[in-house]
């Protein structure tokens, strides 16, 4: 049995090479295999780790244009309910600037408490007009532009040659905008057939 032990190990010394050579392409192609498999693996991780951060920014930008506009419109609902103010506030001013000419074409003396009432509520309308102002609410300009149905609202149409058909000619309630480019409330107006 010494013997045959011994010719097993000489043999396996005369050719190591050869033993060497049967196992080393089985060895090869096994990690060829692996390391393709990996490296497949990696690229469809890669793929959705760069989607996932793409999809990322897109969030993150619809939110801030989300948060804007929300910062930007957030004060609305508040200022809508203050319209009445500026429109009791306006005809006021009107009211006793009306009284006033008429006191003066009938020559009498102008009542220091009339004037006063003036000052009083044209500084009122001027002071709320800032505020709104300042939270980007503003008034439209409608007399003598033309109809347009998402800025106003037609109360009365009047004959008129003068002007286009269409063209506004009377205000009887102020139209607002907000962020300039939203609107608050339609301006009603009256414009020509």
């Amino acid at each position: 049995m010494n013997m045959k032990n011994n010719f097993q190990e000489a043999s396996k010394q005369k050719n190591p090479q050869k033993n060497e050579e049967k196992q080393q392409p089985k060895a090869e192609e096994k990690p060829d295999k692996e390391l393709a498999k990996l490296a497949e693996e990696v690229a469809h991780w890669k793929d959705l780790a760069m989607r996932a951060t793409a999809e990322m920014e897109n969030v993150k930008k619809r939110a801030q244009i989300d948060i804007s506009k929300a910062n930007r419109y957030a004060t609305g609902g508040f200022a809508k309910d203050l319209l009445p103010v500026a429109d009791s506030l306006e005809q006021a001013i009107t009211f006793t600037q009306n009284e006033i000419a008429k006191e003066k074409s009938a020559g009498h003396p102008i009542s220091p408490i009339l004037e006063n009432l003036l000052k009083g509520v044209e500084m009122t309308a001027n002071n709320l007009t800032g505020a709104l102002k300042k939270q980007q609410i503003e008034k439209m300009e409608s007399l003598g532009k033309v109809f347009d149905p998402n800025l106003h609202k037609v109360i009365q149409e009047v004959e008129d040659t003068t002007k286009p058909a269409g063209t506004v000619v009377q205000e009887l309630q102020t139209g607002y905008t907000i962020g300039g480019d939203r609107v608050l409330r339609e301006a009603m107006v009256i414009v020509t057939k």
